[in-house]
């Protein structure tokens, strides 16, 4: 309300120095027309610092936003800590983005003063929004957390079944099936975790034959079962033949559901950038301005 009130002193103010009639720089009055255009200069240099600040803190929180996805994928760091400064950075950015109103305000009418017929800078954008865009990238922040831990615990499956090979390579089998069963654990974790990701039962499908295999392998070697271990092997060197792809599913499984989680607010960052360097581009291009 105190804005709109200041606006309207604005407008006031305007018309009582210069009048109401708009000012045809044709005919009228020369150092009328100057002190409106000194006046729209003033304020369009306001507007526009005022929106750059809004900007840069939008743009940082959109970075932000970028290292919390890709946090999901690489690294020990939680992508919690970069969602909730993506969202903090939008809230910042709510009061400058509030605080260019007036300015836009009294400068379209400013112009309007000028040639009733140019077409004023305008921002359809409020703080409300970018509060509210603020809330989407903090709502994402423990959902994109448990997608890392998912990648970490599926990475602790491997690293177990690797030193349970590493082991057998010793012809160590009882330390191979210890690290068996660290990886089973790891995997138990991989296989709860609720997601409607279509890839990601094809890598715990593949992990899942490497571990059984891998275990057989042990056994037999116990065992000093010469046909078991054989087969065994055989075994494993089919699971191993889909390794490759079961790891791209892996990635595919967490990108999709990264994307899934953060593409509304994605989205809204996108639309609320756009909004505000169009409204700067407008206002570097107002044609009246000396």
């Amino acid at each position: 309300m105190k804005r709109i009130v200041a606006a309207l002193a604005v407008l006031v103010a305007v018309c009582l120095l210069f009048g109401a009639a708009p000012a045809d720089t044709g005919t009228a009055d020369p150092v009328r027309v100057a002190a409106l255009q000194r006046r729209a200069v003033t304020l369009a240099a306001e507007a526009d610092a005022t929106l750059l600040e809004a900007e840069a803190l939008m743009r940082t929180g959109s970075r932000d936003g970028g290292r919390a996805q890709a946090a999901v994928l690489s690294g020990d760091e939680d992508p919690a800590t970069f969602a909730d400064a993506a969202a903090l950075s939008f809230e910042s950015a709510a009061g400058p983005i509030d605080a260019a109103r007036e300015p836009l305000v009294a400068l379209g009418w400013t112009l309007l003063a000028l040639d009733p017929e140019t077409a004023p800078p305008t921002l359809g954008l409020t703080g409300a929004d970018l509060l509210a865009i603020g809330a989407q990238w903090r709502a994402t922040a423990l959902p994109l957390s448990a997608l890392a831990e998912l990648r970490r615990d599926a990475e602790a499956t491997l690293t177990s079944l690797g030193e349970a090979l590493a082991a057998l390579d010793d012809d160590d089998p009882e330390a191979a099936l210890v690290a068996l069963a660290e990886a089973e654990a790891s995997l138990a974790l991989v296989r709860a975790f609720d997601t409607d990701v279509s890839t990601l039962p094809f890598w715990i499908e593949t992990v899942d034959a490497l571990l059984t295999a891998t275990g057989d392998i042990a056994r037999a070697a116990q065992a000093g079962d010469a046909a078991a271990l054989a087969e065994a092997q055989a075994a494993y060197d089919a699971a191993a033949d889909d390794a490759g792809r079961a790891d791209q599913a892996l990635t595919i499984a967490l990108g999709e559901a990264t994307t899934q989680v953060t593409s509304a607010a994605t989205a809204a960052t996108a639309e609320a950038i756009h909004a505000v360097e169009a409204t700067r581009a407008a206002l570097a291009g107002v044609s009246i301005l000396p």
